[in-house]
């Protein structure tokens, strides 16, 4: 008997927190403090994926912003270009194995070139803690 799929859609969070490539790196790391994320999407102004950015990336260039007294940079001058997204429609259990090796710890879920959502690590280690407990429920 075939398990049934479990889609990354089930799991996936809502789009709640995006930058713009014209956000200041200051303003990024403050967000992604307060709202406790790892990093977030940067989309265009169509909600299309250019790049994503990270607690680290803002770290680094903080750093050398302070070291170099550098001007205040912009998260494009920062932002991780070659980003990967899954669709909302893969198996949870295949982004699970891609998830365990040295792979992003989140992932921007994309749909028609857009971006509908994010899924994290926490979210994929759910998702498998509750298959397993449950037989393929979830809540």
């Amino acid at each position: 008997m075939m398990k049934p799929k479990i889609l990354v859609r089930d799991y996936m969070r809502s789009l709640s927190l995006y930058f713009s490539p014209s956000s200041s790196v200051e303003n990024v790391a403050a967000t992604l403090v307060k709202h406790r994320e790892l990093g977030a999407p940067v989309l265009d102004e169509h909600k299309r994926l250019i790049g994503f950015v990270t607690e680290q990336d803002c770290m680094k260039e903080m750093l050398n912003d302070s070291y170099y007294a550098q001007e205040h940079q912009l998260v494009s001058d920062i932002m991780s270009r070659r980003t990967v997204s899954v669709g909302p429609e893969e198996d949870i259990t295949h982004l699970a194995e891609e998830m365990a090796g040295p792979k992003p710890k989140i992932y921007p879920v994309c749909e028609d070139g857009r971006v509908i959502g994010i899924i994290t690590r926490g979210d994929v280690l759910r998702a498998l803690t509750q298959i397993r407990n449950q037989g393929h429920g979830h809540t």
